[in-house]
Parts: structure tokens; sequence; C-alpha cells
């Protein structure tokens, strides 16, 4: 009943006032509008303009507007900003004269509002609505408007623009995402956001099940020249699902919102991978249609060797009488790893009225993915002496050779329906949404040893099948109060069901599984401006979470729940014109997902299996942040300090038995996170951009029978040049340090990009040059892992050195076409997002 009573308050709670949603200091443009004459030293007075710009024939707010603020006495450009996405903008600290505001945005005709005079008597000018009229010029051939930076420095989130980065062109999503800032990704292509793995990856706001099994194959299926932007979200507010620990990733696919049909089509051959892609857009009237598809295919060789030690028991005769070994095993050998993509997808956009609008859309992925391996492994064995000081002179007892076959096939769609109705009341709205994504999976690991130059020793084939579904749905409401305010309140319902069925040489030794875990939610959002440079924003957000595991034992079933109440505050200062200062805290949880909780025992190498544990608990963190942005003229800096502190951290346990290393995972440790990011971007002159980004952690792994700690940083910096007539190049690279975990490192790893891109067919088509790590043949992994075995508490320790062969070359052809009309901007879009679910971090466990 309690639970029932608190997500009812939290759902209806709509008398309360909100946060005043005037940005405090939002970003200013760095000119005025065309025509404008240069800008003047910034105001520095104590006045205060405000107003929120709409479209004059629907109503609609109209986001991302340039707003500049001219002296009508000598015609400089004093000051400017932009509107927020509900329209509204504010210039603060404005001196005592008189002004004209210009504010403009594409697809609208400029408006000049003048005779705008802030006093000694009166330092505030309230606006209040200003219309701006759809201009009506058709775009005879597709242009691009507008010079978006690379890295873009928003009030809530960092923005990078993929698209503006020539490095990325014919590759896929693990590409970019080496690139954006407080991003990496591990060896195995897995993402961790400022060194945490708990990380949410959504598609255009949306969860997808394709990366319920493994974030790293997930997004080597996506190819980069369908990217449009990546969001990161480190600290989301409470109208955000209560996701991990680290934050949100959001990748925005490209998607034409114009009037017309345009399209582009992109051609790729490689030496590591190929691709073709193609998109449609229509936009007529009502009706607006949009269809993505493609395929990639990729393909890489490598080595790995292994030395693996560790001890075992035997009894001799008497039961009391215990003899130990230790055992050693060496693994020389090469592999190759293969695979082909393909996705498709269609998104439907209808204005039934100026008020309601519809959309709908279905997402495929289709994909296998081939990894072979060939080992030639000896094994030594040392007896203990007497003394039992010490082993005896290791002496050879096997040798083989191994061979490995993994073929991994998978399927996933997801569905969506959206409804949006806006009411009269400019900022009132209401949106219902829907959501259905499966992710079908199948694997089969065909392991064979043979003698050394003679026959067939053993075979051993594991195969799995597994099925992940989920089901949300969602209603946001926002209505707006006095003074610029606005509330906001949502509720939510997820349902998930996991099921897996897997076999053991053609057996079911009770391979059978199903796990449903359904959230229910709600949220509610409290703030307010404490003075003209202090705004403060809180909320909370309650979840319960009903959890049920079947078995084909019927012994090992299991049902659960729990509730959480999750904070959220917010504290923002504006220290000068272009600095600001934000603080926030909110507490997260972290439900494991698929990849965590299948207890099928997948063989991901000769000597690995990995198998997950369905009765893990949630995560529960807090997490602290202070951040500092500041620009000036072309520099834009942002620095973040962070904690984060984590009971109950689902880490990675292994243990070492005869010549296979068991990997699961358990709710046994406490992570404390300690880092500083600093990023930043400037352009010395107006052909030439710099982005980096640092991002430095302390981390310290408790759990009752392991602990570790260690100081680790990624850097990654990127710079392009334009050197006219079409010709552009650029340079990406990056550097991460050696890894700690529970149990060992993980080496430190590099990268380095060029490509150099000639226009074509005036600006309609391209032709691309990429390099991947040009001046490197292979690089290397060398991972450390020891500890004691959970079933003997014998020490084991392993050692492995991994060779990727990851130079490579690739050459892109690209071609846009289409008239289209521009009519308004771009509509601003909800979605759902599942942001709660830690998934996994590679190796597509199913």
């Amino acid at each position: 009943m309690r639970k029932l009573l608190l997500l009812t308050l939290l759902s209806c709670a709509t008398s309360a006032p909100l946060w005043a949603q005037n940005p405090v200091n939002p970003p200013r443009p760095q000119a005025g509008p065309a025509g404008a004459a240069p800008a003047a030293q910034v105001p520095q007075g104590a006045g205060r303009i405000t107003g929120t710009v709409v479209d004059s024939e629907t109503s609609k707010p109209v986001e991302y507007a340039t707003i500049a603020l001219i002296n009508a006495a000598n015609g400089k450009t004093v000051d400017g900003t932009v509107t927020d996405d509900k329209g509204r903008f504010t210039l603060a600290r404005v001196s005592n004269g008189t002004y004209t505001l210009n504010i403009s945005f594409i697809g609208y005709e400029t408006k000049e509002l003048k005779q705008i005079t802030i006093s000694a008597a009166d330092q505030s000018a309230n606006l209040n609505r200003i219309g701006l009229s759809p201009a009506q010029t058709k775009l005879q051939e597709v242009t691009v408007v507008g010079e978006k930076p690379l890295i873009e420095d928003k009030v809530d989130r960092l923005v990078y623009n993929a698209e503006k980065d020539i490095t990325n062109t014919g590759g896929t999503a693990a590409d970019v995402m080496q690139k954006v800032p407080s991003v990496a990704l591990d060896q195995d292509g897995n993402i961790q956001l400022r060194g945490s793995s708990n990380v949410r990856v959504l598609i255009n706001g949306k969860p997808s099940t394709v990366m319920a099994g493994s974030v790293a194959d997930a997004l080597k299926q996506i190819p980069a020249d369908v990217i449009k932007n990546v969001e990161v979200i480190t600290s989301p507010s409470a109208k955000y699902d209560a996701e991990g620990t680290a934050g949100i990733v959001n990748i925005v696919t490209k998607k034409n919102a114009l009037q017309g049909v345009t399209g582009s089509v992109s051609l790729t051959g490689g030496t590591r991978a190929s691709n073709g892609n193609a998109n449609v857009s229509m936009k007529q009237g009502k009706l607006g249609v949009n269809l993505n598809a493609g395929v990639n295919r990729f393909y890489s060789k490598g080595g790995m060797n292994l030395a693996q030690m560790n001890q075992s028991e035997v009894s001799i005769g008497d039961p009391a009488v215990v003899k130990r070994y230790e055992n050693n095993t060496y693994q020389v050998g090469t592999s190759t790893v293969d695979g082909m993509f393909g996705f498709g997808q269609l998104g439907l956009d209808y204005d039934i009225n100026e008020k309601n609008t519809l959309s709908a859309g279905i997402r495929v992925n289709t994909g296998e993915f081939k990894m072979r391996s060939h080992q030639s492994a000896t094994v030594y064995q040392a007896d203990q002496n007497e003394a039992k000081t010490g082993f005896l002179a290791p002496r050879l007892t096997d040798e083989y050779n191994l061979s490995m076959k993994n073929n991994n096939n998978r399927l996933s769609m997801d569905l969506n329906l959206d409804f949006t109705h806006q009411f009269k009341k400019p900022q009132q709205e209401l949106t219902l949404l829907a959501l259905y994504s499966q992710t079908d999976q199948d694997n089969e690991v065909n392991q064979s040893r043979y003698e050394i130059e003679g026959p067939l020793r053993s075979t051993t084939i594991n195969e799995n099948e597994g099925l992940n579904k989920e089901l949300t749905f969602q209603a946001d409401y926002a209505h707006p109060l006095p003074k610029n305010t606005l509330l906001e309140v949502g509720a939510k319902g997820i349902l998930r069901d996991v099921s897996s069925s897997s076999l053991y040489d053609g057996r079911d030794l009770n391979g059978d599984f199903s796990y449903d875990q359904n959230v229910i939610a709600s949220y509610l959002s409290y703030g307010f401006n404490l003075n003209k440079k202090t705004a403060l924003k809180f909320g909370g957000r309650y979840e319960y979470t009903d959890v049920a595991g079947d078995f084909a034992n019927p012994a090992q079933d299991f049902t659960t729940n729990y509730d959480n109440f999750i904070p959220n505050i917010t504290l923002a200062y504006d220290l000068t014109q272009n600095s600001k200062l934000r603080t926030t805290f909110t507490q997260r949880i972290q439900r494991p997902q698929l990849f965590f909780l299948n207890p099928y025992r997948q063989q991901q190498g000769p000597n690995l299996v990995v198998y997950g544990n369905p009765r893990l608990d949630a995560e529960l963190t807090d997490s602290y942040e202070l951040n500092y942005s500041t620009f000036f003229k072309t520099t834009s800096i942002n620095v973040s300090a962070y904690m984060r502190v984590t009971d109950n951290a689902i880490e990675s346990v292994s243990e070492v038995l005869r010549d296979t290393t068991f990997v699961t995972f358990n709710n046994i440790a406490k992570n404390k996170t300690y880092g500083m990011t600093l990023s930043g971007s400037t352009k010395p002159i107006p052909a030439w951009n710099i982005n980096g980004n640092v991002n430095l952690y302390y981390v310290t792994l408790n759990s009752p029978t392991a602990s570790n700690e260690g100081l680790m940083y990624n850097i990654n910096v990127s710079s392009g040049y334009n050197f006219g007539k079409g010709v552009s190049a650029q340079f990406s690279g990056g550097f991460n340090s050696s890894r700690v975990q529970l149990q060992g490192t993980a080496s430190s790893f590099s990268y380095h990009n060029l490509a150099i891109r000639k226009e074509l067919f005036e600006k309609k088509g391209a032709l691309s040059l990429g390099m991947d790590n040009p001046f490197r043949r292979a690089l290397r992994f060398e991972n450390e892992l020891a500890g004691e075995n959970q079933t003997n508490r014998l020490p084991f320790r392993t050692h492995t050195l991994v060779t990727q062969y990851n130079r490579g070359f690739r050459l892109t052809f690209e071609y846009r076409f289409g008239k289209m009309q521009q009519q308004g901007p771009p509509k601003r879009k909800k979605s759902i997002r599942n942001d709660d679910a830690k998934q996994g971090d590679g190796g597509g466990v199913q």
C-alpha cells in the first residue's frame, strides 16, 4: 500500500511550482546574424531581457533560434544567446540603454524588435511571446547551413558531432566512440564512460535489445555514416530512468526533417571492413517518411599466446593424505574474426492537425559473427616435494592442437508508436509512448582437440538459443506555471522477458532458463531561481522492481522485489558572463541485464568459459559531480570533478580449473571512483580546429576475497584542417592506460586515424581515403589475472598476449541527391529511454 501511495503522489503532484526553465546563462553565439556590426564589449549592467520565441502559425516553440542584442545608438551587437528547447531565452546583466533585438532561425523570416529600453527605473523587459513567420524560400539542392563545432558543451550534456569528423567515414559506431569525450573503448570494444562500463547506450533516445547481449558486437553493426551525433549525459535528472552509474550515451542517426525528397548513398571498400548504406527521406504535407538500410562486412586476424599456472590437490590412498601439484599450460596460436551485418529502419511521422502528431517506426538488425582459432598447447606438471617447501622440476605431461569455431547469429527488432498532443497554452504538452523490442540470438561453439600431428582426440559442441523481449509504456506531461516555470511529471512501465535454452554435446543439462523483470516508475521535478545568478533544481523518481527466475529444475526457482526512491539535485551558478559552475548529486540503480544473467556456459575462447548469474541483485550508486565551463572567442573549456560510490557492485570473478578459466559475476565488491575530466575545443584560425579530452581517475575495489586499486587515465585528441577547394583532412588519436580489475590488470592501448576528403559534383558528392593505425602494423594487449579458486582456495595466475593486426585502409564514395523546401524548424520529439539496465561488457553471452 505504501508503494502504491507513493506512486500516486508522484504522478499526481501537479500543483507544486517548478524550476524556472530560463537558462541561467546559455551558450552565446560567436557573432550576430548576417549584416550585424562586429560585436562590442559585453554589457555589464543589472538589466534583464526575457521572452519566448514561437512559430507564428502553429504557436509551437522555436528552439535554438539566435538572439542578438544590438545597441540602437551605434548598431553594434553587444550580447547574444540562443533559445532553449521551449523557445525561451534570457539576456542578463544588460546595461541601461535602448536596444534592438534581432531574432533569426533557418526557415524563418528574421525579426527585429526595436526600442527595447533598460533604465534605472525599469531593469526588466519581458517580451512574452514573439512570433516568427516561416520563410517559403525553396532550396534547389541539398545544402548544409551553419557550421557546428565538432564538440558542443550544452547545459546537461556533451555532444560529439560525428558527421563533422571525416575520419569516421566508412567506419562503424565503434570507430566513432573512440573519439567521444569522456568515452573510451576497452580492448574488447566495450564502452566505458569515465572509467565505468555501467553505461546505457540508446539509439535515437530509445533502447534496443540488440545492446542487451554485447554492446561491443552491437557497435560493429551500426555504420558510422548514418550517425549524426553522440550525446553524453553524465548526470541525468529525475525524468530519466535511474540508469547506470556512469550515465547515458545516446547515438543519434541522420534524418531529414525538410519538405521534399532527399537521399544519400555511400559505398566503402577497405582492407579490414567494407560497407554500403542508403538513406531516403520524404516530407510531403502532413506525412514524413524516412528509410535507412545498409550492410557491413568486417574481417580481421591476430594471434593469442597464453601462459597459465594453477595448483591442484589429489588424495593418494588415504583421503587425509593430499598431494599438491602445480600445472602450467602454454598456448601459441592465431585467430580470425569476421562478420556480416545488415540493418533496415523505417520511420513515419504524421501531423494529424496542428496540435496532434503521431509517429511510428521499425528498426531491424541482423548479422552473423564468426571466430576461428587454432592453438598449439603444451602442459607441464610439477609435484610438491616431501618437505612441502617448493615444487620439483616440471615435466611434460601433455601436448595437443586445439581448433575452435564460434558462430553467433542474431536478429533484433524495435517497434515504436508515439503520440504527442500540444495544448493551446505554449509548453503544455502530453506525450504517450509505446515500444516493443526483441532480440533472438543463436550461438554455437565447436571445439576439437587433436594429437600432435595425429588423429582427433575429442570434440565438444555447445549450443544456445537466447531470446530477449521488452515492452514499455510511458506517459509524460508538461504544464507551464506562472513566471516561466514548468511542471513535469511522468509514469512508466517496463516488462522484460528473457529466456535461454542450451545444449551441451547434444544433451540438455538443465539448460532451460527464463527471467522476468518488471519495473514501474514515476517521477517529478521542482526548482527555482535563488537569484539572478543562481538556480536550484531537484526531483525524485520512485521505481518498483519485481523479479522472477524460472529454471528447468524447480528447486532453483526464485522471486524477489524491491523499491527505490532516487533523488537528484542540481545547483547552477553564473560566475561571469561566459562561465558557469554546476554541482550535481544523484543516486542510481543498475539492474543486471541478459549478459550478466544467462547461466549458459559459453566457450568464448580455447581456454575461456563465461556464464552469467541469474541471482544477481541491482547495484546502488551515489554520484557527485562538480562542473565548470567557459568559452571565449573560438575556444570552449569544460572541467569536471566527480566521485562515484557503488555498493553491491557487480564484478567478474574468475577461477582456473585444469587448463580452463571460468568467468562469472557476483555482487561482491564496493567500487569507489574519484576522477577529473578536462575537455575543450578551439579554432586557432577559421580553417583549423583542435579538440581534446583527458580523463584521470583513481579506483578502489574491495570484496571479501580480493581487492585492487590504481590510477588510470585516457586521452583522445582530434584536429581538422580545411585546405579549400573542397579538400580537407582530419586526424584523431587516443591512449588508454592500463586498467585495474578486481583480480588483475588489463594492458594499455592506443589508436590513431587519418582521413583525406575531396568534395565532388558541387558538394553533392565526396571521395574519402581513411587510414586506421597506418604507422603501426599490430596492437598488443597483455593482461594479467591472479587470485584464488573459490572451489579449492588454491592460487592461479594467467598471462595472455593478444595481437590484433589493426592497420587498415578504406576508400569511400558518397553522393547526396534531392530537392526540398524548408517549412519551419525540425520538431523535437520525445521518445522512450530505458536507461536502467546494466548491459553486457562483450562476448555475446545469451
